[in-house]
């Protein structure tokens, strides 16, 4: 037998070793620090490369504009999310500048299902059917009404698709209705 068919395999062996030993790959957790909200569930995530990368927040859906959280989102996510060192477990890295992920502070608090549980998103069971942090976080929101759940809030969204001028009103309309907060008052 000869010598080279045996080195071959040696060569073969130890390229494939480096090769796996050295793999980049996305779906490992990054550690980042948060350097602007974008979006109620997407932020600028700077993880010490010189430029941001876009997160999206896996499994969520915000509150819609019509659902009068905003101003209360943007002021948890600020007090509690820029500048934070976060760590992210990427889902979908649609490119180098952009993913959709599950992201989680460095005491280990789900940043996802945190949003859930406050009632300022919905948990997504289309896009996350498997995630039970996002389950039982949104029926916690569910039975103590916060936010999404309010029942003031769903009761003038429901009045408003009732009215004359909202009859013909789709599901998305109505989401994206917006409402007086002196209506609100007025219902309480």
């Amino acid at each position: 037998m000869s010598i080279v068919p045996i080195l071959f395999i040696v060569a073969v062996v130890i390229l494939a070793m480096y090769f796996l030993l050295n793999k980049k790959s996305e779906d490992h957790d990054r550690e980042g620090v948060v350097k602007e909200i974008l979006k109620k569930d997407a932020f600028a995530v700077d993880f010490g490369q010189g430029r941001s990368v876009v997160v999206k927040l896996f499994g969520i859906s915000p509150a819609a504009e019509a659902e009068m959280l905003d101003d209360k989102i943007f002021e948890f996510l600020e007090g509690s999310l820029r500048g934070q060192q976060v760590k992210i477990k990427p889902v979908v890295v649609d490119s180098s500048d952009m993913m959709t992920a599950e992201m989680r502070t460095l005491g280990g608090e789900y940043v996802n299902a945190v949003l859930v549980r406050h009632g300022f998103a919905r948990w997504l069971v289309s896009e996350a059917s498997g995630d039970g942090e996002l389950a039982e976080a949104q029926e916690k929101a569910k039975s103590e009404g916060l936010g999404v759940w309010n029942p003031a809030i769903i009761q003038l969204l429901e009045d408003r698709r009732n009215s004359s001028e909202g009859a013909q009103m789709s599901d998305d309309e109505v989401a994206n209705l917006t409402v007086d907060p002196e209506d609100l008052e007025t219902k309480e």
